[in-house]
This record gives C-alpha cells, sequence and structure tokens, in this order.
C-alpha cells in the first residue's frame, strides 16, 4: 500500500529532498521500460521471466511435483541470480532510501557491464546469458527501495497495480488529490508495458543483440550521473 510522504527523512539533507520529481518520473520511466524490454525479449528465447520473482516461484513448486528437473535448475538459475543481483546492489548501495551518492553511478555501469556480458553469452549459452539478465533485474530492482515514502520497484507491476488501486479508492471514497506518486506508478506501469512491446520486436529483428539497447541505456545512466555529482562535489 502507499506509504505516508516523510519530507524530513533521517540523514536526507536539504539538497537531497529538492531532487526533482521531474528527473525521477524521466528515470523511472528509463528504468522501468528497460525491465520490460529484458523481461519480454528472455521471456520469448527462454519461456520464463527474469524481472519478477513470484512466477518463477510457481515454476518451482510446478518442477517440483512434476519432477522435471530441467525446468527446476532453469528456475532456480532465474531466482538465484536476481538474488545475487539484489545481494550486489546492497552490497554497493547499502540504503533503502534514496541517498545521493556516487555509488548509483557505479551500480549502473555495473549492470551495463552484467548486460554488455550477457549479450556476449547468448552467442555461446543462452543459459548464462539468461542467469545474467536475471542478475541485472535483481540489481536494477535493489537500486533504491523508496523514495520519500514512496515504494520504487521498476521490474515487477504487482506492487505498482496495488498501489495505484489503493490511490484510486483514496480518490473515488474521499475525493483526496491525486499526487505526484500516483502518477510516478502510472509511469512505471506503461513504461514497462511499452518496453515490453520494444523488447518483442527488437528479439525478432536481432535476438542475439536484444540486450546490448538496455546494456548502453545504462551505460549512458552511470556517467550522465557520475559527471553530475561530481560537477556539484569536485572535491570528492
Amino acid at each position: 500500500m502507499p506509504y505516508p510522504i516523510r519530507e524530513n527523512l533521517e540523514g536526507e539533507s536539504a539538497e537531497e529532498l529538492k531532487f526533482s520529481v521531474r528527473k525521477l518520473m524521466v528515470i523511472a520511466m528509463l528504468m522501468a521500460g528497460m525491465a520490460g524490454y529484458i523481461n519480454s525479449a528472455i521471456l520469448i528465447e527462454f519461456g520464463m521471466p527474469v524481472s519478477q520473482m513470484t512466477g518463477i516461484t510457481s515454476r518451482l513448486s510446478d518442477a517440483t511435483v512434476h519432477s522435471d528437473w530441467s525446468e527446476l535448475f532453469d528456475a532456480l538459475m532465474i531466482l538465484s541470480g536476481f538474488l545475487l543481483g539484489a545481494f550486489l546492489s546492497g552490497l554497493i548501495i547499502g540504503k533503502k532510501q534514496y541517498y545521493y551518492t556516487p555509488d548509483y553511478g557505479h551500480a549502473l555501469l555495473l549492470n551495463s557491464t552484467i548486460l554488455g556480458l550477457a549479450t556476449l553469452f547468448s552467442f555461446i549459452q543462452s543459459e548464462f546469458s539468461v542467469f545474467l539478465s536475471a542478475v541485472a533485474c535483481g540489481l536494477q530492482n535493489a537500486l533504491v527501495s523508496s523514495y520519500r515514502g514512496q515504494q520504487l520497484r521498476t521490474t515487477h507491476m504487482t506492487g505498482i497495480v496495488t498501489d495505484l488501486g489503493v490511490y484510486l479508492a483514496h480518490k473515488f471514497k474521499n475525493r483526496a488529490a491525486w499526487p505526484w506518486q500516483a502518477n510516478l506508478l502510472l509511469v512505471l506501469l506503461i513504461s514497462f508495458l511499452i518496453g515490453g512491446i520494444i523488447g518483442i520486436f527488437a528479439y525478432r529483428q536481432f535476438p542475439n543483440w536484444s540486450l546490448i539497447a538496455p546494456c548502453l541505456i545504462n551505460a549512458v545512466l552511470a556517467v550522465l550521473y557520475l559527471k553530475n555529482y561530481h560537477q556539484k562535489h569536485p572535491d570528492a
């Protein structure tokens, strides 16, 4: 459910509180779009999602009941990859709330590298490419767990749709104002959908090279973020 907005989060400076919501919308759009893109491309090739673990957990249950060891291995591989990605994000960032630090740029560079390797391995061993894609999604999803009280998830839409339903209920029942948090959720949902559509077309046109697009976008975001950070903190 939507969480209460806290304007004065512990350890958060005035500069961080002024972080542009518009910039957040753009970043959210790109990240959710990339997740939808990757998930659709891998789903076509492998028949399993890599950006959300609900379906993978159900696959684990089904494979266990039917003793389908091949599917069990594939599902475990994706689950462990996503978990590893979240673990790496936690090591690099170490915070749930957004905090202005170059570590986000470093995490984006790592994600770009992982997706680049996934692209290369798609020519050699598709299973390892899928594993690396799951790592990238897990890392991305854990980058920022929340921003000013709003839960942020860019790789799966269950919580997004749930929170949108709650905001709609508040609007309908209490005539509440439509907040920027709800617009952010809409941006995430629509971007994931559009990214998925683009991912399907991209995989159909150039299957082995399809992951190079999110790889490059992560790299560009990392460079822009680090450049902006060092301009504001020249002594860092």
